[in-house]
């Protein structure tokens, strides 16, 4: 398995010690999927991040809604 961080920093010593073995540069395509997931983590987490403000302003809504504290046991 190679460090993806290493190979962004150091594309060309990647590629040569690929050429070594006979194989072709890589260091490049790697870069780009690399950037490819990150922009998709990225894009996964600010929905997660609505989706969580979301739920909370939902919550208070309803609190604020049924009179309820966020502190009461509704199985009391």
């Amino acid at each position: 398995m190679h460090d993806i961080k290493w190979i962004r920093e150091n594309p060309e010593a990647f590629d040569r010690a690929l050429a070594r073995r006979g194989l072709k540069g890589e260091a490049q395509r790697l870069s780009e999927l690399d950037e490819h997931r990150r922009t998709a983590i990225q894009k996964a987490e600010a929905a997660l991040a609505r989706r969580n403000t979301a739920s909370r302003e939902i919550g208070a809504a309803k609190s604020a809604a049924s009179g309820a504290t966020p502190d009461a046991n509704p199985a009391e």
